[in-house]
């Protein structure tokens, strides 16, 4: 199925972007030139010169401006060419397709699609993760061997966690409930709810009596294509939720190919967040559980389907898939109503 272009996707982490230097990555296909003009804001171009066809980041950022390193011509951020050293006149056809790119809350969001329907005010809010201390946070990418869906799916339905990360994030109570989802205009909101349970490893050591039942809750926010912002609390089972362990993380994928994606993920606590050394030890597990637990098993999958068809091949369907089936079914529909728009406006 083709990609959903009129949504902003995630292109890198804002300070992955620096002053006087290109960032390239392939996006949905599309090799992606990115640099920061002079005044700081952020330009994102096709990466590719016209002339010889030699990606621009090849070459070096002048001013407002990229010049490409293999004859000197130079294309603005808006793709235009302004700059012919051969020649005082300059090609017509000398122009790259540029891409309307924001930055919000520490993360380069880019729109794929049609510039004129680029609306900002759907740009995620990651606020609250944006405003946690350093301490109290840490992030993370991954290029993953998989299609952006199933690293949704794989956030989406939790359960996995009790037996792909059983010493960690997992433990059993994500099996032993039953998923709620609801929708909420083009979100999907999944509460997976658990009472008089034990809680996950990497948890249970910040409870004030390790191995008492919790109420562990954890609700996932889902927004097309494949945006996710995780809500957790745990609390011992007979006190008030605002005073249980709480971490807010979001889990965002990229495509870069059909079969390939950019996995950027983003950790936050609101418990001991002047703590160093839980930091560092709650990222060192987080990066295990994704690097040698999820993407290995992620990039199997991808391998054994040999498509991003997941429905084509009739799965068998249990509880826990309900949301990241709403999920799957309600980007592929947006995705169709996309193809059929441009077929209406494209003349016969």
């Amino acid at each position: 199925m083709p990609f959903l272009e009129n949504a902003w996707y995630m292109a890198a982490w804002a300070d992955e972007i620096k002053p006087g230097e290109m960032l390239h990555r392939k996006l949905l296909n599309r090799p992606i030139v990115f640099f920061r003009r002079s005044d700081m804001q952020l330009a994102a171009l096709h990466d590719l010169c016209p002339h010889r066809f030699v990606p621009l980041h090849l070459g070096r950022v002048k001013g407002d401006a990229i010049e490409c390193g293999y004859h000197g011509l130079q294309f603005d951020c808006s793709g235009r060419c302004v700059a012919n050293p051969h020649s005082d006149t300059i090609p017509s056809a000398a122009r790259v397709k540029s891409y309307v790119i924001e930055e919000k809350d520490g993360i380069a969001w880019i729109w794929m699609g049609e510039p004129s329907l680029a609306d900002r005010t759907r740009l995620p809010d990651f606020s609250r993760l944006h405003s946690a201390p350093p301490s109290a946070g840490s992030r993370g990418y991954l290029r993953t061997g998989c299609n952006y869906k199933l690293i949704a799916d794989n956030v989406m339905d939790l359960s996995h966690a009790d037996f792909v990360h059983s010493d960690s994030v997992g433990g059993g109570a994500f099996t032993r409930a039953r998923p709620q989802v609801a929708e909420h205009g083009d979100e999907v909101h999944i509460t997976w709810e658990c009472k008089h349970d034990s809680a996950p490893p990497a948890y249970d050591r910040h409870m004030p009596e390790p191995g008492q039942p919790v109420h562990f809750r954890t609700v996932v926010h889902w927004q097309a294509p494949a945006i996710m912002h995780l809500d957790i609390t745990i609390t011992p089972q007979n006190d008030p939720q605002s005073e249980g362990l709480r971490t807010d993380n979001a889990h965002i994928a990229t495509p870069e190919t059909e079969t390939t994606s950019h996995y950027f993920y983003w950790l936050t606590r609101r418990f001991c967040v002047d703590d160093e050394e839980i930091n560092s030890r709650r990222q060192a597990i987080m990066h295990n559980a994704f690097s040698n637990e999820d993407e290995p098993m992620l990039r199997a999958q991808q391998q054994a389907m040999e498509t991003d068809d997941l429905f084509a091949l009739k799965p068998v369907l249990l509880p826990s898939d309900a949301g990241a089936v709403r999920a799957r079914r309600k980007l592929e529909q947006m995705i169709r109503d996309e193809q059929a728009a441009r077929r209406t406006q494209t003349p016969t």
